[in-house]
Formats: C-alpha cells, structure tokens, sequence
C-alpha cells in the first residue's frame, strides 16, 4: 500500500540519506535575496555549502529565479540602506512628539527631559550612523552578486519561449480554480506575477525529467499550497506535488527551508547561523502574509467585536504561556527543545506588544495561532525528550491543555 500511496508517506533516515546523495538542490528566489539580508557571517557559511553542493554537481535554479532575482534585487538592496535613516527619523519623531504633543504637561519638566532625550539618543544615533557607513555599499560593488552568478554558472535553466508561458498561464487558470498546487495563492497578484510559481515548478519538473535525479527544493515559500501543515507545523512538501512529480519526471521530490536544510547538511554549523536565518525567515514569512492581506482588504482587519470577544482569551494565552517559561527556565534543561520553545516564546511576546498597541487585525491573530500551535509540538516534543520532574511534567500538561482550547477559540475566525 505505501508504494501505491507513496506520497503521502515520509521518508525513513535510511530513504532521506538516499535522497540527500543523489538529489539536485534547488534553490527559490527568497534564499538568494536574503543573502543581503544576513549577515556577512551566515553568507560566508552559506556560501560555503553551496560551493560545496557545487563541487558534487548538486546545485541548481531554475530561469525563473533568476528573473525574479534580478527584478528583485536592486529593491531589497534599497530597502535594507534605506532602513538606518528610516530608524533615525523615528527617533526624531519621537523626541519632537513628546515636545509637541505635552509641552504645557503641569508635572514634567519637558526641557529637562528633551535635554537627557538627547543625550542619551545621541549614543544610539552615532552607532546607527556608523553602522550605515559600514553597511555594503552593493551598488557600487556587489559580491553577493559577484558569488551567486559563479555559483549558478552553467547551473540556470533556460526560459519558456511565449508560446509555451502563454500555455502554462492558460492551464494555471484551471489549476487556480481547483486549487491545484503550487501558486493558487497567488491568484490575487497582477497578471504578469501570479503564474510565476507555476512557471518556476513546471522548470523543475523539466530538470528533473532531463537529469533523472531527485529534486530538493530549498524554499522561503511557506504558503499552504507548498506545504502539507498539522497544527501551525509543516509537515512536508503538498502530496499533490509530490505525485505530480512522480508522475512526470518518475522521481522524489522533497523541500526544506534554508535553516532546516542548514541544520541537516552539517552539523557543525553554528548554532547562532542556523537562528540567524531562521528569524530572517519569519520575518519574510510576516511581511508576505502583510501582502497578502493587503490585497485582499477584506481579509485584513477582524469586526470589532471579535476582538473584544478575544482580549480575554488573548490574555489568558499570553499568562499562561509565561508562567509555563518561568517554570521551564527554572530547571535545569540543556536542549534544542528548549531553545525552541524560547524562541517561539519570544515570537509570542512580540505578538503580545503588537496586539496591546492595537493591532488587532487578522494577521495577529493568525500568527499568535500559528506560533501558539508551534508552542505546543515544541512542548510535545519536550516531554518525550527530557526526563522531565513530575511537577514540570503536570503542569506542562495543564498548560497544553489550556492553550489548545484558546486556540481552537482563536481558530474559528482564520
């Protein structure tokens, strides 16, 4: 039964190191992109496995990410020089508020506190400066680029003639309309944008019918037509993906996004790189969803009353997950799980601020979902993998209990 439903099975540690030996690594647009986004640290270390995959004649991008790499390119450039003067006239605005908005306030003495405002602004405003000065001039001088383009020398495909695109954005239609994977999401992108998943996937399948290898996409797209998720967790690549390709190039396909394919090519690799790309990942994750919504306006904010019906239930989650930390960080626990469940704790805590300042839109509520459900599979993973006092261990089953609950609460209005 499994060969006839192979699909939908995982693969075993046996299969998986199979699979790393012979596949071809591809790699989406976004994990390029964000080599301008890490720092020269983690890039250093990421070129060095892909130099790697390169010498075993594993690496490979389809045309349509490199289009999309250099249309993209010069913007995300831009945005990241754009952002120390961006901080700076933050801090502006907020000295220049405080005198506007309370310069009559009868118990503050405002010069007094501009003055000290000043002073100690001063100090964060000269490390920004000196950060700007520092930062890559890539405009001038790209080596980024420079690295990427010797990488994927000879390892681009080629593009569709327009007949051909004119055909797969006729079929993308169809498939949209049935919801058939990958890019249905895109659906509400302009008309020169949303096939361009599909284009990018029908490559794929092309390379891996021409190669006959195993294809290992290395992905920044986490929406739910790439990914088969379970309670906020991805799982593996869509089983329709993984038929399709099965059935058209007669091999298996498999993604990972670039921390977890970091993590699994070598060990060695330092933890604070595996986070650091984890965290740019997120926050991509984040500012794609914030895209979404904006294209939909409907989607984006929650009726009033939902929110006021949440607040309580939004409390409750934020006491309970806090209290549930305080009593982990008190023993004495040394794991990944841990560090896991710090991480997504933090992620919790910023939701909390963003939700207390009165973003109650729909994308808090799905992240504070989605993140909450990773909560959960991290603690899971904890009691099975620690030895755990029986004090923690009940209190940690209390508490998944409880959040389960609120979150089926949260769930009703996704």
């Amino acid at each position: 039964m499994k060969n006839t439903f192979k699909e939908y099975h995982q693969f075993s540690d046996q299969e998986f190191s199979e699979l790393w030996k012979k596949s071809l690594f591809v790699f989406d647009t976004n994990t390029l992109l964000n080599m301008y986004r890490y720092s020269r640290n983690t890039v250093s270390t990421y070129f060095k496995v892909l130099n790697d995959l390169k010498n075993k004649k594993q690496i490979w991008i389809p045309y349509q990410v490199g289009f999309e790499f250099y249309e993209r390119r010069v913007d995300v450039i831009a945005e990241y020089e754009g952002s120390y003067d961006s901080i700076l006239s933050i801090l502006e605005k907020a000295k220049t508020d405080i005198e506007t908005k309370y310069k009559d306030h009868p118990f503050l003495d405002l010069c007094d506190i501009k003055k000290k405002m000043s002073d100690g602004l001063s100090v964060v405003e000269k490390v920004i400066e000196k950060a700007k000065d520092e930062h890559p001039k890539w405009m001038d001088k790209d080596d980024v680029l420079l690295q990427i383009n010797q990488l994927f020398q000879n390892n681009t495909g080629i593009n569709y003639d327009e007949k051909e695109l004119i055909s797969i954005r006729n079929e993308g239609v169809k498939r949209y309309e049935d919801k058939i994977p990958p890019g249905y999401k895109d659906d509400k992108k302009p008309e020169d944008k949303k096939y361009g998943d599909l284009i990018l996937w029908y490559q794929i399948i092309d390379k891996a019918k021409e190669s006959r290898k195993p294809i290992i996409l290395i992905s920044g797209d986490v929406k739910e037509d790439w990914w088969l998720q379970k309670n906020g967790k991805r799982i593996m690549p869509l089983p329709q993906l993984k038929k399709e390709m099965r059935e058209k190039a007669g091999v298996d396909f498999h993604i990972y996004t670039a921390d977890r394919f970091l993590e699994f090519y070598d060990k060695k690799i330092d933890k604070t790189t595996i986070s650091e790309v984890r965290k740019i990942r997120e926050l991509e994750e984040e500012r794609m969803m914030i895209k979404r919504m904006e294209m939909n306006e409907n989607e984006r904010n929650l009726e009033p009353r939902i929110v006021d019906r949440n607040t309580i239930n939004f409390l409750h989650l934020f006491e309970i997950i806090s209290a549930l930390m305080m009593k982990i960080n008190q023993e004495e626990i040394h794991s990944i799980q841990k560090e896991e469940l710090e991480h997504l704790y933090h992620r919790i805590i910023y939701l909390r601020n963003r939700i207390f300042h009165g973003k109650n839109d729909k994308l808090s509520l799905m992240s504070l979902h989605k993140y909450s459900q990773e909560f959960m599979f991290a603690l899971n993973n904890l009691i099975h993998s620690e030895k755990l006092n029986p004090n923690l261990l009940m209190h940690i089953r209390d508490s998944l209990e409880k959040i389960e609950k609120l979150n089926h609460n949260f769930r009703k209005y996704l």
